[in-house]
């Protein structure tokens, strides 16, 4: 049995459980429905009047005529009425349907509760002062009040919600799985470094994978089509897909020449092409990503960089400013992105103890500040000239809280990740 296996066991086990655990819900009118007595159209006002007395919790009181509803009286209505000058002597010994509702909402006990909801908007405030009558192939079963139907609706949308967060949290879970090797893989083989990953939500569209080969320590960025758990679908796509391609023995892997296998990958996965005959007019999703792939050589001597719109950020302790490094302009996967894109490697020559960043989009594009703009590339590459000499760990724990205090106030647009690293390693050798 995989690790993925077993994992995904104990999800399927969680669920079962949590599902067990959680309250009955009523979903069925019936279950709203508190059996009454009834009056009959034989009973008198003046009955009434002295049911209500009797009662002083009972707010309403259903009118059946042969076992079948036929009204209903509402206590605040029904005093008033009688309450008025004479109204006792001239309609005390009167039958009670003369104060009664003769439109009241009526539903049988099968209908469900969204169904109920409906019906009881489209009679206005009626339901929410009278209640409603429940019934069985016609006939009287009891009385439902309005408060009892909000609350049952009310407990129906907090467990779509409990739900809705349970399997985001088993989401959060199962893309944090795909991320554990990469975890180890950097703590392993390189020791100094610092790496700020975000969700916007509970699961993100930001991921990362690394592995430990023979020609270096081989590593990507990637920011996904989307944040949530729409973003977290397509990282997972492209997880699967680099751990398929990488192969950790291979000494000589080419990132230019990875990014353009996946774009073709993710292509042929959602089946989107650039071509009009290929994309019917309902299909008209087009989703990729962002991605920076490098592989850094033993020692930390140069780094082959290829990227599709993200950049490199590099910072040596002589050097006056940090070098951008930009990525080739195209994205991967998208629908307009030809199926034969090819993304150049570049040769990065690196100097002792050079500290290098890669940023995605949701640092560069996030609001603040005192101006209300974007944060830029400009910006961090001056707090990375300006901090070069700090270990990338307290860099990138410098920067979380200068990006916070950038942010403050402002909504946080996308998921936020940065990868702070030196070049300079003994492990990597």
């Amino acid at each position: 049995m995989t690790h993925l296996d077993r994992l995904y066991d104990t999800l399927a086990a969680g669920a079962a459980d949590l599902h067990a655990q959680q309250p009955l819900l009523a979903t069925r009118a019936e279950q709203l429905g508190t059996p009454t007595d009834p009056v009959s159209p034989e009973h008198t006002n003046e009955d009434v009047r002295a049911l209500f007395a009797r009662s002083e919790t009972l707010e309403t009181v259903a009118v059946v005529e042969n076992g079948r509803p036929i009204g209903l009286i509402n206590r605040n209505t029904f005093m008033e009425h009688y309450a008025r000058p004479f109204a006792r002597d001239v309609f005390g010994r009167k039958s009670c349907i003369a104060f009664m509702d003769k439109t009241p909402v009526v539903v049988d006990r099968d209908t469900p509760i969204e169904s109920l909801v409906k019906t009881a908007v489209e009679a206005g405030t009626r339901v929410l002062q009278d209640g409603f009558i429940t019934t069985a192939e016609g006939r009287y079963l009891g009385l439902g009040t309005g408060y009892g139907l909000m609350k049952a609706m009310s407990d129906i949308e907090a467990e779509k919600t409990r739900q809705l967060l349970s399997s985001i949290s088993y989401a959060s879970l199962i893309q944090r799985s795909h991320l554990a090797e990469s975890d180890r893989v950097l703590r392993t083989h390189l020791p100094d470094h610092g790496l700020l990953w975000q969700p916007r939500d509970v699961v993100g569209g930001d991921a990362y994978f690394f592995r430990h080969t023979p020609g270096g320590l081989l590593g990507c960025v990637f920011d996904c089509t989307g944040h949530g758990v729409p973003g977290a679908f397509m990282t997972l796509i492209a997880l699967s897909f680099l751990e398929q391609a990488i192969d950790p023995a291979d000494p000589a892997v080419d990132p230019g020449a990875t990014l353009s296998a996946m774009n073709r990958y993710i292509k042929r996965v959602l089946q989107q092409r650039a071509s009009a005959d290929d994309a019917p007019a309902e299909k008209a999703s087009s989703d990729g990503l962002d991605a920076a792939l490098f592989l850094l050589a033993p020692g930390g001597r140069s780094l082959k960089f290829a990227s599709a719109r993200l950049s490199l950020l590099v910072a040596g302790l002589a050097q006056d400013e940090a070098l951008l490094v930009e990525g080739d302009k195209a994205g991967i996967g998208y629908a307009d992105t030809p199926d034969d894109q090819a993304w150049s490697t570049q040769e990065v020559p690196l100097a002792r103890d050079s500290l290098l960043l890669i940023p995605t989009d949701g640092v560069i594009d996030q609001i603040g500040g005192p101006r209300q703009i974007a944060h830029g590339k400009r910006r961090l590459a001056q707090f990375l000239t300006e901090r070069r000499g700090a270990s990338a760990r307290a860099l990138c724990s410098d920067f979380a809280e200068h990006f916070a205090q950038w942010e403050h106030g402002q909504r946080r647009r996308d998921d936020v990740s940065l990868l702070a690293f030196r070049a300079n390693n003994e492990v990597l050798a």
